[in-house]
């Protein structure tokens, strides 16, 4: 019976210790066993760092948004130097714009009955995009095939006060005996708070009733200030 009781507390101590040493080693584990029971913690990490990135992507393009050519968000057009032509550019005092650079834009070379285009720039960007003749900007309808800006004034031909942006430009019809003689015509664009309006109906009716010989700046002056 003294042997059963011996034995039997010497089992217990044994698992006592057994117990002990294994608490011993859980306590001492190395930091990379611990980091694999920090793996949900790490994914919720990797979570709120994804929610972080898309909010930091929603304000980047925000912030890219609002920096967009003041006035006119959206507008991003990037201008070939090589197609402006410099003796038709000019600076000038144009209503709320104040100071700024209207750009006389020539056609891509080789491109099909492509029109000229212009532009108003500030600080070296594009600020104002004038509205095009033709659909597509194309002349094939209307003019031929354009040859040159002839000359740009910036005057109020409407008498309300903001200086509207009158143009003569030269196109080669290809029709007639001076088929490839340049012709000129007008085109008018009306000043108001927001930019330039192409007046359609005023262009067609100066193209209409001033002569290709007597198209000048003076002579359309002298004719709107009739109407």
């Amino acid at each position: 019976m003294k042997r059963k009781v011996i034995f039997f507390a010497a089992a217990i101590l044994t698992l006592s210790l057994t117990a002990g040493c294994q608490k011993q080693k859980d306590e001492n584990l190395p930091q990379e066993s611990e980091a694999t029971s920090g793996i949900h913690i790490k994914n919720e990490t990797g979570n709120q760092s994804k929610d972080e990135a898309v909010s930091n992507s929603k304000e980047e393009e925000t912030e890219a948004e609002s920096s967009v050519d003041d006035g006119h968000p959206g507008l991003n057009i990037k201008l070939d130097d090589n197609r402006i032509i410099p003796e038709q550019s000019f600076h000038a005092e144009l209503g709320d714009w104040g100071d700024a650079r209207f750009v006389s834009y020539g056609p891509a070379a080789g491109s099909d009955f492509e029109d000229v285009s212009f532009y108003l720039m500030k600080n070296g960007k594009v600020v104002f995009a004038f509205p095009y003749y033709g659909e597509n900007n194309k002349t094939d309808q209307y003019a031929g095939l354009f040859d040159s800006v002839e000359a740009v004034a910036f005057r109020d031909v409407n008498g309300d006060n903001l200086k509207d942006v009158i143009v003569i430009i030269n196109y080669i019809t290809g029709a007639g005996p001076q088929g490839m003689e340049p012709r000129p015509k007008a085109r008018i664009f009306l000043a108001d708070k927001k930019g330039f309006t192409l007046a359609k109906d005023l262009t067609d009716d100066v193209n209409d009733h001033i002569e290709e010989d007597d198209m000048s700046m003076g002579h359309i002056y002298d004719y709107l200030k009739n109407k």
